[in-house]
């Protein structure tokens, strides 16, 4: 802009000055005009009218320029506070998607727990109510030997320690003895023991 400033100024100073004395020689002027291309009064006046609109626009085309600057530094500030701004939001959803990952993570690993626990609690129920069967049977046949133990200490012989086949033998090798007349209540059948 400056340069265009100084060629216009330096063109001014070259441009012929308006001279009122000129009028009385515009006879041959006219002349001179038409042979040699010389200009005239009337041209040197539109010279300067259109140096002074060029000049006009010269200084609305600086001005549009300055506004232009303006604009574009404070389209420069705005941009420059919404790249922070942006920059900002940006750094703000990073943080939240990294704390919702770690949420995500800490929640699968409590749900993974949960799942691991209970199913080690309901194997572990179930293996303590085998042993509280294992128990049960236990302590049934214990009484059932602690009962024909005592049955033998008097002098019997338990019935629960005695197989069918064994008893059905024993039976028969009874009712071989017994009196004449007398029986067994129970048949010595096979198919009545048991």
């Amino acid at each position: 802009m400056t340069t265009l400033e100084t060629k216009l100024h330096t063109f001014k100073q070259i441009l012929p000055k308006l001279d009122p004395r000129r009028g009385l020689i515009n006879f041959g002027g006219a002349m001179f005009k038409s042979l040699f291309g010389a200009a005239v009064d009337t041209d040197i006046t539109s010279l300067h009218n259109n140096f002074d609109e060029l000049q006009s626009r010269q200084k609305d085309t600086v001005h549009s320029v300055a506004n232009q600057l303006t604009y574009i530094k404070k389209l420069d500030t705005i941009t420059s506070v919404n790249a922070d701004a942006n920059a900002n939001l940006s750094g703000i959803i990073r943080d939240d998607m990294i704390k919702s990952h770690d949420k995500f993570l800490a929640i699968t690993r409590d749900i993974l727990w949960l799942n691991m626990t209970i199913y080690a609690q309901s194997a572990l129920f179930m293996t303590i109510r085998q042993l509280e069967l294992a128990v049960l049977q236990l302590t049934q046949q214990l009484d059932e030997l602690m009962n024909a133990i005592y049955s033998i200490i008097m002098g019997k012989l338990p019935v629960s320690l005695i197989n069918p086949t064994t008893l059905h033998s024993i039976s028969k090798n009874v009712s071989l003895h017994l009196p004449e007349n007398s029986e067994l209540i129970a048949t010595t059948r096979m198919e009545n023991i048991h």
